[in-house]
């Protein structure tokens, strides 16, 4: 039985489109077909390549003795010897850290798994999760869980009057959790307050360290000076501070999740952390705002050494708040950084657009362990349709 024309184009038209299907991007549907063309593999073509840039890279450093290739004016040879500057940089990597290039190669090789199959991975899951509510109904929420109506407050310093952009350029920006000083579960995201009750015990920790080292050298002078008199009795003391500051610097993260900001991408609102003398409160996240300092260092919260800190700005706070209006600084590292984690934060929660890559990080760590950001709880429910049980690692094209 022979085929018409029609049926012909048609089934063309079918592999065409199946041959689509099982691909993992564009990028992979142009290799394939300059395979099919040439009859090279990736790495072979790659390998030409290559050579081809060292040979042009040379020739113009050829005629051109004693100069930098990677500060040419010829655009071309100069972006070819930036290119081949970031491959030798990437086989150092490899070759000073195999295991981590062996990760990176799994997640890769997990990715273009997950991708090749489009169907899970495209697929669209419910988000009613994630926070609707209008201001105004966050804002009544938020008074329900303080117990009380809030005090709107106006914000000025002359030391704090940076004031930081509430959204990232693009919500994939950065690369590293580490950037961006934030740890996130894909439900909440925290910011840590420099300062509290972890800060409170690690100052413990070193102060009885430091004082059964004093005790530990008078002990010493005791024993050159008076023998084994007082031996029991110094080396008791000595033994019992060095044991308080060891237990102490060992679990001062015990109450670390007690230090930082919450941004709860399911409900719009924001968890203060607790300070010293006061328990934390809720307020919607439009109403928190986050300032530089216009000098390179300030003083800390604990008003030791001076570093570059931002302060945390809440624009309303519960009327029981009699005294002072709560600020609270953050970061303690540089400006970028720090402007970058509150961006992060403002972006996390702006439901409109998925969680960005840059995020992925740090929701597999907690699925891989089960736990909720706070430690306290499990990995929230609404996430683990995102991640590969048996990888722990984002499976899906966008994670809501």
């Amino acid at each position: 039985m022979t085929m018409s024309s029609d049926d012909k184009s048609s089934v063309k038209s079918s592999n065409l489109d199946d041959l689509i299907d099982n691909l993992i991007s564009d990028e992979e549907l142009k290799r394939y077909i300059a395979e099919q063309n040439d009859g090279l593999t990736r790495e072979e073509r790659e390998k030409i390549k290559r050579e081809n840039r060292i040979n042009a890279i040379n020739q113009w450093c050829a005629e051109n003795p004693g100069r930098d290739p990677t500060r040419a004016k010829d655009k071309t040879i100069k972006q070819l010897a930036l290119d081949e500057e970031a491959e030798v940089l990437l086989e150092e990597f490899r070759r000073d850290n195999p295991e981590k290039a062996a990760e990176n190669r799994r997640r890769a090789e997990n990715s273009c798994r997950y991708r090749k199959n489009s169907q899970t991975y495209n697929e669209q899951l419910p988000r009613d999760y994630l926070h609707q509510d209008s201001y105004e109904t966050r804002l009544k929420k938020a008074e329900a869980l303080n117990g009380c109506s809030f005090k709107t407050r106006t914000f000025k310093s002359k030391r704090f009057t940076d004031q930081y952009a509430a959204e990232l350029e693009s919500p994939n920006r950065g690369s590293t959790l580490e950037g961006h000083w934030v740890e996130n579960d894909g439900k909440q995201l925290a910011i840590s307050w420099f300062g509290g009750w972890s800060n409170l015990f690690t100052a413990l920790g070193f102060f009885f360290e430091t004082l059964a080292f004093m005790v530990f050298l008078f002990h010493v002078y005791a024993l050159i000076a008076n023998g084994f008199e007082y031996f029991w009795i110094m080396a008791s003391i000595y033994v019992t501070l060095f044991g308080l500051g060891y237990f102490t610097l060992k679990h001062r993260a015990i109450l670390a999740h007690r230090d930082n900001f919450y941004f709860n991408r399911h409900t719009g609102l924001v968890k203060t952390p607790h300070t010293l003398f006061r328990k934390p409160f809720y307020l919607p996240y439009e109403d928190i705002v986050c300032y530089g300092a216009n000098e390179r260092n300030v003083g800390s919260a604990r008003g030791g050494s001076r570093v570059f800190v931002s302060l945390m700005v809440p624009l309303k706070y519960p009327k029981h708040y009699c005294f002072t209006k709560p600020t609270f600084y953050v970061g303690g590292s540089n400006r970028e950084w720090d402007s970058l984690a509150y961006a992060t934060a403002m972006t996390f929660m702006d439901t409109s657009i998925p969680l960005g890559t840059h995020l992925y990080q740090s929701i597999e760590h907690y699925f891989k362990i089960d736990k909720d950001i706070t430690e306290k709880h499990g990995f929230p429910e609404e996430l683990k349709p995102y991640l590969d049980p048996v990888d722990c690692q984002v499976n899906r094209e966008a994670v809501w």
